[in-house]
């Protein structure tokens, strides 16, 4: 009874976690890691700090990154920006292996897979 439960645990945790698709308006926004070419920031309106974070499920940290982008992406299309500066972006988060006291092993925590993005969206003036 009780691999059972754990199994349909694991298996409803990893289905409730879809990725985030891009929207259509999403497509329009670019992230970057500067203002665009040659211009100059005073071409420019900041609208809003957006974050992300993708993570604590059962896929790659790259499918988790890519989820994590399209939301940044949909969330500035959101506000009307054109693109968003990404000014940290972080990957995993904490923990380490240990031993559990009660004899039973070994033990993984953190969140090897999690994601985090912040960056400021901009639309031109």
């Amino acid at each position: 009874m009780k691999r059972f439960l754990l199994v349909t645990l694991v298996v409803l945790g990893l289905s409730g976690c879809g990725s985030v698709e891009l929207s259509s308006r999403g497509k329009d926004v670019q992230l970057l890691g500067g203002f665009p070419g040659n211009e100059r920031p005073e071409n420019f309106i900041e609208v809003q700090t957006i974050s992300c974070s993708q993570g604590y499920n059962g896929r790659q940290p790259n499918t988790n990154i890519i989820s994590c982008r399209n939301e940044l992406r949909n969330k500035a299309a959101e506000l009307g920006a054109d693109f968003v500066i990404v000014e940290n972006q972080q990957i995993g988060q904490g923990g380490g292996a240990g031993y559990i006291s009660n004899g039973t092993g070994y033990f993984v925590s953190g969140c090897p897979n999690c994601i985090s993005m912040v960056g400021t969206a901009y639309k031109r003036k």
